[in-house]
């Protein structure tokens, strides 16, 4: 199975994913209507990644992604890095995956669904940012 090398090249990915997810600017808006803090806490390798579309960034928009925040997440996930590409490429059964420990999640259920129902047009970024690195043995 696919794995991130290091948390530096999984961090990477992330960064060249939002760039890209933030030019997709009718996501983008109805994320920011959400007004959701989800922070993604993934292991082998460990990173944190807090994605905001409640507080306005230093540009002054709804939506920013930062790693190691302080921001108080509404919705935490963890899983490791491994279901994380399956996630991000839209390949993961999220209801099967939290039966099976895969992934776990804290906070309102509801809100999650509705996030994660907005965010799918994504899913089709996260193969082009692997291939993009060199990292096609990453692409489910």
């Amino acid at each position: 199975m696919p794995f991130y090398e290091s948390s530096e090249q999984l961090q990477e990915v992330f960064e060249k994913f939002w760039v890209l997810a933030k030019q997709d600017e009718e996501v983008m808006r109805k994320l920011a209507k959400s007004q959701v803090v989800v922070r993604f806490d993934i292991e082998q390798p460990e990173l944190h990644v807090t994605m905001n579309f409640r507080d306005p960034g230093p540009d002054g928009e709804i939506g920013t992604m930062a790693f190691d925040s302080d921001v108080e997440p509404e919705i935490s996930v963890w899983s490791t890095s491994e279901t994380t590409n399956k996630f991000w490429q839209g390949k993961l059964n999220t209801t099967v995956a939290m039966a099976k420990g895969q992934t776990k999640m804290k906070g309102s259920v509801a809100k999650a669904l509705g996030l994660l129902s907005k965010i799918k047009p994504l899913f089709k970024i996260y193969p082009e940012v692997l291939k993009e690195m060199g990292l096609d043995n990453m692409v489910l």
